[in-house]
């Protein structure tokens, strides 16, 4: 009886996201969140509907993210893994993601010195931005592609250039990258190679994955 009345609640509200404007979500794109229903369905997943639409990076993309609004300091808040489409999220599983590859990052940034509401990215309006970082700034420029949202930040992570994704997600600023490219980025930071073999295993198991960190203001 509670297996059938879960999956009445969920197709209701399957029906309801479609047609709320406040998700962006379109029939068209290729976010479909009958699918990620069936996967919550099938019991798969605890996560709720939202907080599942809320790992696809197709999803996320649809908020509308500028230049002007990631302007400003931002805090890192968490580490944090998006799916790249429903289809990975439906093979992979969002609680393997969520508990094993995000704590297993979390632990790598915190061993290179992330710290909670103390590591800062700023952004200025003309294009200058600078990484606090531990007890070091580091300033540098930045480009943002408000139509990819591809950001480039040059010299301001004291490794030359970076691209990563970014998009904003309420009051939160996602940086997104490949697990490769992640994986280089913290080794660079930390000015070494991760030693933890299982670390950077976890890492890169999992295709179709951005891993990245979460910030806030």
């Amino acid at each position: 009886m509670k297996k059938n009345f879960f999956a009445l609640s969920a197709l209701v509200l399957c029906v309801g996201l479609s047609s709320c404007k406040c998700f962006n979500y379109q029939k068209d794109t290729k976010t479909d969140a009958s699918s990620l229903l069936d996967n919550a369905i099938a019991g798969n997943t605890s996560q709720t509907t939202t907080d599942l639409l809320g790992r696809v990076l197709s999803y996320l993309l649809g908020n509308t993210t500028s230049k002007e609004s990631i302007i400003g300091t931002w805090k890192y808040s968490s580490p944090k893994v998006i799916f790249e489409s429903e289809n990975i999220l439906a093979k992979v599983g969002s609680d393997i993601a969520s508990e094993k590859v995000e704590k297993t990052l979390g632990d790598q940034l915190e061993r290179v010195g992330f710290s909670l509401g103390k590591t800062a990215l700023t952004f200025n309006e003309d294009n200058t931005c600078s990484f606090t970082f531990g007890s070091r700034t580091y300033p540098g420029t930045y480009k943002y592609d408000s139509s990819t949202n591809r950001l480039t930040i040059t010299d301001a992570f004291g490794v030359g250039t970076v691209k990563c994704t970014a998009c904003k997600n309420g009051n939160e600023l996602y940086l997104l990258f490949d697990s490769d490219k992640i994986l280089t980025l913290i080794n660079a930071l930390g000015k070494s190679t991760i030693s933890n073999t299982s670390a950077a295993s976890i890492l890169n198991s999992y295709k179709g994955l951005k891993l990245g960190w979460s910030m806030t203001k």
